[in-house]
């Protein structure tokens, strides 16, 4: 599995009982602390193996670094790196650090998985319904972080989330069966789903008012502060979306990028409450898939 359906991970079959399941993420810095941000990015990289349904187990260090900046903040990225593979089970054996103008750190990500058990982006089947592990909006509040314009905005839960690991919901998928599901990353919710629309040749039908999106990056929308990963992914993904009876902010949200998002998990609607009685967080029904359409996005109310 590799390039063919833009899945988040490749995976290489090794035998009949075994595959690996291999990926790598680097982000710039989305919070000052630097401990917070090697563990963001950590979770971000690790959640691609997840997605897969894979079971992370091996990991390399990659971090860009300003020759001129204090190695101490280096080792506090490494060190938060460390603390999330570690909630992971995951062994980091070493990496590589190179001279950049600006910090970049994430991790190269071997996991195991079963080649028969491999959850890709390219099964979603019509009538199937959509549930998405973790709210949106993180790339508005991350930006007005970055721009130092949060004032009166609670962005705690935010970071919360953004260092939770989608382990426990990857999991409860394979438990339970599902037929697709992806990671919600850079491209955001938009472009991810247009990814799985094309990748299963299948359409999908979102519904606004049932995506959990971040009161607080609605707040900052408002304020005027739009993060650069909105306009990237409509640019990219816009003209494969039907948007109808959505409001203006919701709808620049829902394109926005994501960093260390949920799971988007495709599954039969007879699985739903199987799902949500074991996973026992909030993951609710947004959209569901369609024959209609194959390839296309439609968003109603």
């Amino acid at each position: 599995m590799g390039l063919n359906t833009a899945d988040d991970a490749g995976v290489y079959k090794l035998n009949e009982e075994l595959a690996l399941v291999y990926t790598i993420d680097i982000l710039t810095p989305v919070v000052a602390d630097p401990v917070l941000y090697g563990m963001i990015a950590a979770a971000n990289s690790l959640s691609d193996v997840y997605a897969m349904g894979g079971d992370p187990k091996l990991a390399l260090n990659i971090i860009g670094f300003p020759g001129k900046d204090d190695p101490k903040i280096l080792g506090e990225i490494l060190r938060g790196g460390q603390e999330k593979a570690k909630e992971a089970g995951v062994t980091i054996a070493g990496g590589h650090t190179f001279n950049s103008d600006e910090i970049k750190y994430g991790l190269s990500v071997i996991g195991y998985i079963h080649p028969a058990k491999i959850i890709t982006n390219a099964q979603a089947k019509p009538d199937d319904l959509i549930i998405l592990t973790k709210p949106i909006g993180v790339g508005t509040v991350v930006q007005s972080l970055l721009l130092e314009q949060s004032a009166g905005i609670d962005y705690q839960p935010v970071i919360e989330a953004m260092t939770t690991l989608n382990k426990e919901a990857s999991l409860t998928m394979r438990e339970v069966g599902v037929d697709a599901c992806t990671d919600i990353t850079g491209y955001g919710l938009i472009g991810h789903l247009v990814e799985m629309a094309e990748a299963s040749n299948v359409g999908i039908e979102l519904w606004a008012s049932k995506i959990p999106i971040y009161q607080q990056a609605i707040e900052i929308i408002k304020r005027g502060i739009f993060e650069p990963g909105i306009t990237m992914n409509q640019n990219s993904f816009k003209q494969k979306v039907d948007i109808q009876g959505v409001d203006n902010y919701v709808g620049s949200i829902l394109f926005g990028s994501e960093t260390s998002g949920g799971l988007a998990i495709v599954l039969p609607e007879a699985k739903l409450n199987k799902f949500l009685n074991q996973y026992q967080k909030p993951a609710p029904v947004i959209g569901r898939i369609t024959k209609e359409n194959p390839g296309r996005i439609r968003i109603i109310r």
